[in-house]
């Protein structure tokens, strides 16, 4: 993750934190639908009621004990990455990470988690973008090449924008969280399909 987002995530208020986790790993969803799809195990619904607890949170009190109980559920659904033989395991791992450290945020207000958050989905780019562009190991160069994709400049400058969004917005409603939701877009981060087969 930039250092300029990760010195902006800290400082967000409480609820501004929950609002970003809850976008971020939004558009995490769709990679964990897919690998769901693909080997028929998993939850969405587990990473859904996730996201929308953190909305919830971000409009009012912090639901710490329900955090805490998802989190176990999370557990449960949340892939090994030896488990399956699907190349979208990694990308589902990445998700419930990103959502495993947004409801420790809630549990514990430990803002390192939003931080850990936010990386989850800068390094679910940076392993679409070696596997989509086949770039080899340790390949000099190879992180210019991953910064200057537009994959990772779309993510980060999401992530940018959406920080900026939130730092605006004081008091939350269900319209800002609606606004928000339009800012953040639909769909996911990267495109599963261009992975090599």
């Amino acid at each position: 993750m930039a250092d300029d987002s990760a010195t902006l995530i800290y400082s967000l208020s409480d609820r501004q934190k929950a609002a970003f986790a809850g976008l971020v790993c939004e558009r995490l969803l769709p990679q964990y639908e897919a690998f769901c799809r693909a080997v028929s195990w998993g939850s969405p619904a587990v990473y859904e009621r996730g996201v929308e607890l953190l909305y919830n949170s971000a409009l009012g009190e912090f639901f710490a004990e329900e955090a805490a109980a998802l989190l176990e559920k999370l557990d449960f659904v949340t892939p090994g990455l030896t488990d399956f033989s699907t190349p979208l395991t990694p990308y589902a791992v990445d998700a419930c990470i990103a959502l495993h450290e947004a409801l420790q945020f809630l549990v514990d207000k430990q803002e390192s988690h939003i931080s850990h958050c936010a990386t989850a989905t800068v390094d679910s780019v940076e392993m679409f973008v070696e596997e989509y562009r086949q770039l080899p190991s340790l390949q000099r160069g190879q992180t210019a090449i991953i910064a200057a994709d537009p994959f990772m400049q779309a993510e980060l400058a999401r992530q940018h924008r959406l920080i900026e969004a939130l730092l605006s917005i004081h008091e939350f409603d269900a319209a800002s969280i609606h606004q928000l939701r339009r800012l953040n877009g639909s769909g996911g981060i990267v495109d599963l399909t261009r992975l090599p087969q």
